[in-house]
């Protein structure tokens, strides 16, 4: 049976991953080191010279030691057997004892300084016994070690040599046979020659000179390979600087064909590729950087606690000065934070509405916003629901009329003159009614269709005549008209006399006698940019301020209009040719004071054949 899953409050959870803001930026070394690699290699080079060094020292060393101590050797073991030469033919017949023992043979071959000698008898039972004094110039036989062997191994036929008596002496023993056989034994120990100690005292010297010479060949030869190797390691060293710090441009200039070489002819392939990765990364920043600046919707990364790392200028209004994105933003940072993304439609932010996109990035523990605003979509959408209702509704009126006249007519009215002519005049009515809607529906539909294009020289003061003279004037108030000579403006000549016509009859149908319409037009310069200003000024009954941001709205009247004739389309239309001019339109209206409709287009400069 599988043992139940820890609760949730135990498990251990995984570790995060390393931020990349929280990386810390890799910096190259620039400080001075007291120990240098040329030091270190330096020493390294001596190190080996005073090993090898050494090592000869100690191996000349041992094989003169070794060719002394042969020599010495030999030299004691012919100095033994020609004083054996000398004593055989004094040996007596019988055993040699310290009676007949031929001592005076080796008092006289003797020195005191380098060579001594003993006599060891053959007794026929027994040890050997020495028959000749133990001391022979100071040195008791006694105090040497290894006698008894040496005599021992004379007696035995065998040449007897040691060389490893202290102070570097030498013991030899040899049989010595006399008339009666094997008499004894001769034992000798020689000092080491005058003239190989001197040698080797000599020898000693040259090596200790060859020693400290070969020791300072190693060091001068190995700082000096040291500074070549490190002088080419450190422009190595240099370049690979240079490239940690983005400077791409400076070649490695590597040499030799060793692994040095390689090394910086790798460096400067990775220069060029670096260079080359950087220059299209560079490219595709740029891109991203244009796309992300001329984006309309707002793009945002921020971590946790709101703080912003990047944000592209759509996004803007939608940060704080303190760095942090708006309060509202907060609760979505968090959603996506615990669930890795969420969205929304719909999100209040001040008097505007957006919709908003957040994913959440585990690898920059931050969360990426996308915020749209669909304020003006919205407004779009009501304002279309709007025009279809109100232009139904516009329509339903006169159709019901007609359809209703026709009924009568059908039911009898027709016979009657009096009734006829009365339900004529209002079908009469009815369908001018429904041909001035669909006439003004049409133009508001062409005008959506159009888009802005190229504008001509249009000469407002002709303009400004035409649409004067095509207006009729109302009795009892007065037109004024105050325009600058030679005053062009980039407009439709068209578009431009139907907004002044619908501008000045909309004017006169809400100014009251007595009263007056002014029309004024002039040049005014805004940050090295003309714009000719249009207004157009009634003292009639204005507009409500409530009011005032819908006028230019479709289908729209106001409070003051409900009774008079129209659809509300006019400015909605003048608005839309001003629109697809390239111009603004406003309005500045007081409630029983008037309204004044400002057009403004952009200057053009003078022409002889201006279009009228």
């Amino acid at each position: 049976m599988d043992a139940p899953a820890p609760p949730p409050s135990t498990q251990v959870p995984p570790p995060e991953l390393p931020v990349t803001a929280d990386r810390p930026a890799i910096q190259p070394i620039r400080r001075r080191r007291p120990f240098g690699v040329r030091l270190w290699l330096g020493l390294m080079f001596s190190a080996i010279g005073i090993l090898t060094g050494a090592t000869v020292y100690i191996v000349v060393a041992g094989s003169s030691e070794g060719a002394a101590e042969s020599r010495s050797a030999d030299l004691a073991v012919g100095r033994t057997l020609r004083l054996r030469e000398k004593i055989e033919p004094e040996l007596p017949e019988g055993r040699m004892t310290k009676a007949n023992a031929p001592v005076d043979v080796l008092r006289e071959d003797q020195s005191p300084e380098d060579f001594r000698s003993w006599l060891y008898n053959n007794p026929p039972s027994g040890p050997s016994r020495l028959v000749s004094p133990p001391t022979v110039a100071g040195l008791d036989i006694a105090t040497i070690r290894g006698r008894a062997e040496a005599v021992a191994t004379a007696l035995d036929g065998d040449l007897y040599v040691n060389t490893d008596l202290p102070e570097d002496r030498t013991m030899v023993s040899v049989l010595l046979v006399g008339p009666g056989g094997v008499s004894g034994v001769l034992l000798s120990i020689s000092e080491r020659p005058e003239e190989v100690q001197s040698a080797l005292q000599a020898l000693a010297g040259q090596r200790l000179t060859a020693l400290v010479v070969a020791v300072l060949v190693a060091g001068l030869i190995g700082f000096l390979a040291a500074s070549l190797i490190t002088s080419r390691v450190k422009r190595l060293a240099t370049a690979a600087g240079e490239l940690a710090e983005g400077n791409l441009d400076t070649p490695v200039h590597p040499s030799g064909r060793d692994e040095i070489g390689d090394l910086g002819r790798t460096l400067d392939s990775m220069r060029i590729a670096l260079a080359e990765t950087f220059d299209a990364l560079s490219s595709e920043r740029d891109r991203l950087s244009a796309i992300f600046t001329s984006l309309g919707e707002a793009v945002i990364v921020v971590d946790p606690d709101g703080d912003v790392r990047f944000a592209n200028p759509a996004a803007a209004d939608l940060i704080g000065e303190d760095g942090s994105v708006v309060d509202a933003l907060r609760p979505w940072i968090r959603r996506a934070t615990h669930r890795g993304s969420a969205e929304s439609d719909h999100v209040q932010i001040g008097e505007r509405v957006f919709a908003i996109g957040a994913r959440y990035l585990p690898a920059e523990r931050s969360a990426l916003l996308v915020v749209r605003d669909r304020t003006d979509e919205l407004r779009r959408d009501q304002a279309e629901r709007e025009f279809v209702s109100n232009a139904a509704h516009e329509l339903r009126n006169p159709i019901a009329g007609m359809s209703g006249a026709i009924e009568v007519l059908r039911s009898g009215a027709k016979d009657d003159p009096e009734a006829r002519e009365h339900f004529l005049d209002r079908l009469a009515s009815d369908v001018d009614r429904v041909s001035r809607l669909t006439k003004a529906l049409l133009t508001l539909a062409r005008m959506e269709a159009v888009g802005e294009g190229e504008a001509d020289v249009v000469s407002v003061d002709i303009s400004v005549s035409e649409a004067v003279a095509a207006v009729e004037h109302p009795e009892g108030v007065e037109l004024r008209t105050d325009v600058d000579a030679d005053l062009v403006a980039k407009a439709d000549p068209v578009l431009l006399r139907q907004i002044l016509i619908g501008l000045l009859t909309n004017a006169f149908k809400h100014t009251p006698a007595p009263g007056a319409v002014t029309l004024r037009a002039h040049l005014e310069s805004e940050e090295g940019e003309g714009r000719v200003v249009i207004e157009v000024e009634d003292t009639g009954t204005g507009i409500r301020a409530d009011e005032r941001d819908r006028v230019f709205d479709r289908f729209y009247r106001g409070s003051g209009s409900l009774e008079r004739e129209g659809f509300g389309l006019g400015l909605a239309i003048a608005k839309r040719m001003v629109d697809v001019m390239g111009g603004e339109i406003s309005v500045d209206s007081e409630e029983g004071r008037g309204s004044t409709f400002r057009v403004e287009l952009r200057a053009a400069e003078p022409t002889s054949t201006p279009i009228a």
